[in-house]
């Protein structure tokens, strides 16, 4: 199959609500530190991971380090250069072709407050049944994270219902999309704050951005190494690629909070958006 509409819904909320929560909530921390090996050999190339994930890429979140690089022995490479395959900040992790010392790389970067995930998982396999990670205050966990691991506080994204609502003569429809946020929070601090931007950002208007806008490469990792969210935006608003942030309404209270796993805050925060289109 090839990428359509529904695929890009789901890829410009994912750059969306990361852009909200990071820059507007500033929800990230900036730490510099080391990589370690993972034991890990995918496709001839070897993986090195720091003690967190996700880390952030995207160059327009105020006052965060992105990673565009790495310090090899104290010399900063990027992509192409000693062997360095590529960066993929949703897992922490840098790909090379030979095998390093992992204790001679290091990097500055900034961790995310919430991860963000796709999801198709029902809302209670994810607050009964799943077992998290949770993540470190600290860069004292001497070891990398494996690529499956999923630590919280996180955000999963889902997409619930959609329909298409006539609109004008020739085919062109509203397309209303409901999405839900699973908010799973650390503390309820963290939950109100997140919860807040999320929900001021109702009648605004999201960018449609595809996963090919991006650049990535066959490992996931972008190619320029980073990118910007803002200049993204403005190519979108410039051809009128646009959602409209029709609600956003937010529920924290469940008649279920004793069955939670302990020391998880959760909510649900659901969109609905709407795009006129012509199929």
């Amino acid at each position: 199959m090839i990428g359509n509409f529904d695929n890009d819904v789901m890829s410009s909320m994912i750059l969306f609500v990361d852009n909200v929560v990071c820059n507007v909530g500033q929800g990230y921390t900036n730490y510099s530190g080391n990589f370690y090996n993972t034991n890990d050999l995918f496709n001839n190339t070897y993986t090195y991971s720091l003690p967190f994930k996700q880390i952030i890429a995207d160059s327009s979140v105020s006052g965060a380090n992105v990673l565009s690089g790495i310090y090899l022995n104290g010399s900063f490479i990027t992509g192409n250069q000693n062997g360095l395959i590529g960066i993929n900040h949703q897992n922490g992790q840098v790909f090379f072709s030979n095998n390093v010392t992992a204790n001679q790389l290091s990097g500055n970067y900034a961790v995310k407050d919430f991860n963000i995930y796709l999801t198709n998982k029902p809302e209670q396999e994810l607050l009964f049944e799943t077992k998290y990670s949770i993540k470190p205050k600290t860069s004292q966990n001497l070891d990398g994270l494996a690529p499956n691991t999923q630590t919280i506080p996180a955000i999963f994204i889902k997409s619930n219902n959609s329909i298409n609502d006539p609109f004008a003569f020739g085919g062109t429809v509203d397309s209303k999309i409901d999405i839900r946020l699973i908010v799973l929070a650390d503390s309820l601090f963290n939950l109100d704050a997140v919860c807040g931007v999320l929900r001021d950002t109702a009648y605004q208007r999201m960018p449609l951005i595809k996963n090919t806008d991006l650049n990535l490469n066959y490992l996931n990792c972008l190619n320029s190494g980073f990118y910007n969210y803002n200049s993204l935006k403005s190519s979108k608003f410039s051809q009128n690629e646009l959602f409209y942030i029709e609600e956003v309404s937010i529920s924290k209270n469940f008649a279920f909070m004793d069955k939670i796993n302990p020391g998880i805050f959760p909510a649900f925060v659901d969109f609905t958006l709407s795009k006129i289109r012509t199929p």
